[in-house]
């Protein structure tokens, strides 16, 4: 996966021109990253990208702030419920590749 941007903070130019595969799983990355420092989980455990966020610990205020973090980094709207529903990492990561690709 030599295609995927290196990721602390997301590069938009790069992420546009990256495939959607290689997107979707650049998304996927920084979300683990994000979502394990909003949850607080230590290094040695691992976000699962194929469980429902609400199973590895999101509620509603965790949400919000993570919502404030894409939309921060992608400078556009993340619709909060996009974060609130059944979905996995995977399936998000997913969702923002598209909203990205259509920006």
């Amino acid at each position: 996966m030599s295609g995927i941007p290196a990721i602390s903070a997301l590069n938009l130019g790069a992420l546009r021109d990256t495939s959607g595969d290689d997107r979707r799983a650049a998304f996927e990355t920084f979300l683990c990253r994000n979502l394990a420092q909003h949850l607080d989980i230590p290094p040695a455990h691992r976000i699962a990208r194929d469980r429902p966020l609400y199973t590895q610990g999101i509620d509603s205020l965790t949400a919000l702030t993570l919502q404030r973090t894409l939309e921060s980094a992608l400078n556009i709207p993340v619709p909060a419920h996009h974060l609130l529903r059944e979905q996995s990492v995977g399936e998000l990561a997913a969702i923002l590749s598209d909203l990205v690709g259509r920006s």
